[in-house]
């Protein structure tokens, strides 16, 4: 059986395990008091249990246990990078577990996170060079140290910043697995695709639970995890121009939640706040105050990802005029589910375009409520203005439009909807005004 083959069955393997695993594990989470409580920046009203990363560590662990097996024999030196790879990697999930269980400190998970990383490094795991698109590859030399750390570390805060709704960041770790999966296969590399099959079909075991039912979370444990192997293996799989073509791919599925770290930079520093301060306007947060439900603004952000990553697939694998044309068709059924929200907007609050778009993009902040509302009480609201514009075309299909012709109590609701948008200076709604 050729090594395709076998990576294949670890995908599928992967797959079925943590999807039978997830709930008895999260059964064992609750009793021990690792759960998630209700609290204003989530939906659920009851603790949620956060042992699905758990889940996926084990299943990630045991794939690379298996290339780890098979290097240990035709290429020892790849064999010691693995190890470190899955020794990290059980630190970054021991960090995590403790962190969802007492809730640390940031400044002794970010010095943990770079101790991990430091030793990656010092393992001789570093991203050596870099080719892009045109030109020569360009030699890191030293610089290759500093940046594989900041590579490290940037992947697993993203991942852990990311992961506020249910199936968001699995999903992402999903077509960034994908594809650095292609990549491998692509480039004949089995080192690459063998590595990232278990990531690819652990996460989808997790998804089914988490994105359907939301009855198990990542956890910091999960988050971070993923980030970290991905990160780890994206730099150990290739060699040369191979190496730059897996980064490139992953960097490029990493859009999403590198523009809500920069974003979050921004605005807790324009309000003065620590960076490591919650709050409830990561980009999720916007869209759904933009109007989209939870599960709809998951899978824009999921087909947002899709679209760079295909990008970036047109541009290093073969046939990629494929996945270019691919990406752009996702782009148009973005770009269509925005404008659909964005005429629902218009019809039910008269807001301003560009105030809506600068808000999606983290440039204009809507009118914090002191956190007096809670994530819940964001969705129940956008709820019930998806029944009010329903509503409205309703009456207009049945020959009573809506303005001058509308129900009195319709009318009034529009009137008081209206008014409140113009006393907020057009600013998209926040969590009270909806």
């Amino acid at each position: 059986m050729d090594l395709v083959s076998w990576s294949l069955i670890i995908l599928v393997a992967s797959a079925a395990i943590s999807w039978l695993l997830t709930m008895p594990v999260a059964k064992l989470g609750l009793r021990v008091g690792l759960v998630d409580l209700p609290s204003s920046r989530r939906t659920r009203a009851r603790p949620v249990p956060t042992t699905g990363g758990i889940v996926v560590f084990l299943t990630t662990a045991a794939s690379l246990i298996f290339a780890l097996r098979f290097y240990s024999y035709v290429a020892p030196n790849v064999a010691g990078k693995l190890t470190a790879l899955l020794a990290g990697g059980t630190v970054i999930v021991i960090l995590g577990m403790i962190d969802d269980r007492v809730n640390l400190k940031p400044g002794i998970k970010l010095a943990v996170q770079v101790a991990v990383a430091v030793a990656m490094v010092a393992s001789g795991i570093s991203l050596e060079r870099i080719r892009f698109f045109f030109g020569p590859a360009l030699e890191l030399g030293w610089l290759s140290y500093p940046i594989t750390v900041f590579w490290i570390v940037g992947f697993m805060n993203a991942f852990n910043l990311i992961d506020g709704l249910d199936g968001l960041a699995g999903g992402i770790a999903v077509i960034a697995a994908s594809g650095l999966y292609v990549v491998g296969l692509m480039n004949q590399n089995p080192l690459l695709y063998i590595m990232v099959a278990g990531i690819f079909g652990s996460s989808i075991g997790f998804l089914f639970h988490n994105f359907r039912e939301g009855n198990v979370y990542l956890g910091d444990a999960g988050s971070m995890a993923l980030g970290f192997f991905l990160a780890g293996g994206a730099v150990i799989g290739g060699r040369g121009d191979l190496a730059s073509k897996a980064a490139l791919v992953v960097a490029a599925c990493m859009a999403v939640p590198a523009f809500d770290v920069v974003t979050t930079i921004v605005r807790r520093g324009r309000s003065r706040k620590g960076v490591m301060t919650p709050d409830q306007s990561h980009v999720h947060h916007r869209l759904i105050r933009f109007g989209l439900n939870p599960k709809a603004a998951v899978i824009l952000l999921w087909g947002v990802t899709v679209f760079f990553g295909w990008q970036m697939l047109g541009q290093v694998a073969p046939y990629g005029l494929v996945y270019t044309f691919g990406s752009y068709v996702v782009a148009v059924g973005v770009a269509n589910v925005i404008m659909e929200q964005r005429r629902k907007n218009l019809k039910t609050l008269q807001s301003d375009l560009k105030d809506e778009m600068l808000y999606l993009m983290g440039l204009r902040d809507a009118e914090e409520s002191d956190g007096k509302d809670s994530l819940r009480e964001i969705v129940v609201a956008q709820i019930r203005r998806e029944a009010l514009y329903r509503r409205m075309v309703r009456e207009e299909s049945d020959g009573g439009p809506g303005g001058e012709h509308a129900p009195p109590s319709l009318k009034e609701e529009l009137d008081g909807r209206r008014l409140d948008d113009e006393r907020s200076s057009r600013v998209p709604p926040t969590r009270g005004e909806r």
